[in-house]
């Protein structure tokens, strides 16, 4: 992939109230249900792709927090780090241009609107109007990512727009695309989560990092359905019910993802990634 130059993520200004760091709390650890409930998971967090192909990184991430203090900072990057060891990335070298970006604050609404002002090209090529049904929901997690449509083997596309990040074609070798496997790939190429600190309260700085971890790493959702005990459901389950920090399903999650074909369709990404987990969920990293 060609080096692509940073958009303004790094020139916005820190509106953020810091969130405190507390003592992480005992995780829960519940048993795991079979492959009928590992199918529901996976169709619960796992972001509709309307046939897309999941998209992931093909790089190491390299993300930049605002409106933590230093040792916030500190804690929760070490978080993110080991989740990405996890889905098997390298880790980021020093001085790495970022990709990624954590934001903590106490108006993210006001936040959004200035970003659409100040600097639309983070979320282009899409509209204003769109950035804001998908961001200004009332989550305490916002996430806004934008994935490449890249070559089967990484070879770059034949046109993007200027400032953006939305890729219109790829070159295909005639007889490089079956029904089973493509022609093309999914990349992430830039992801945002907005933290709004109201919902932080009480919550330990650790589990906050291990969520916004998965939801950098892949285009999941929150784990709404409760469907298996995960991260993903840190802002969702009453306090005493929820895991608060990843857990096996988590893991397995990212590992499978990651060693799904990467080049083949949407469906078959998502039966594969259903049928691995519950056979893998559980085992070591």
């Amino acid at each position: 992939m060609p080096h692509h130059r940073l958009l303004p993520l790094l020139l916005l200004p820190l509106l953020a109230l810091p969130v405190t760091a507390q003592e992480v709390l005992p995780e829960i650890v519940v048993q795991a249900p079979g492959e009928a409930a590992s199918q529901a998971f996976v169709g619960d967090v796992l972001d509709e792709t309307h046939g897309k192909q999941l998209a992931r990184w093909h790089q190491p991430l390299c993300v930049t927090l605002r409106g933590f203090t230093p040792d916030q900072e500190g804690r929760f990057t070490k978080r993110l780090q080991g989740a990405a060891s996890i889905a098997g990335l390298p880790p980021a070298k020093a001085g790495c241009k970022p990709n990624a970006i954590v934001l903590l604050t106490d108006a993210p609404d006001r936040l959004i609107d200035r970003m659409l002002v100040q600097h639309p090209g983070i979320f282009a090529p899409a509209k204003p109007s769109e950035v804001r049904r998908k961001l200004a929901d009332g989550d305490v997690a916002r996430v806004w990512s934008v994935a490449l449509t890249m070559g089967a083997d990484g070879s770059t596309p034949d046109a993007a727009m200027k400032g953006g990040a939305v890729i219109t074609s790829v070159k295909i070798a005639p007889g490089n695309a079956s029904r089973l496997a493509s022609a093309t790939r999914a990349d992430l190429f830039r992801s945002m989560v907005i933290l709004d600190v109201k919902g932080l309260v009480g919550l330990p700085l650790d589990a906050v990092a291990d969520h916004v971890a998965m939801r950098l790493l892949g285009q999941l959702g929150e784990a709404k359905g409760g469907r298996l005990p995960s991260i993903l459901s840190l802002f969702q389950t009453k306090a005493g019910a929820r895991p608060l920090a990843l857990t096996e399903w988590d893991r397995a999650l990212l590992r499978e993802l990651y060693t799904a074909p990467a080049a083949t369709t949407a469906d078959r990404q998502r039966r594969q990634i259903a049928r691995r987990l519950g056979e893998t969920a559980g085992t070591a990293p």
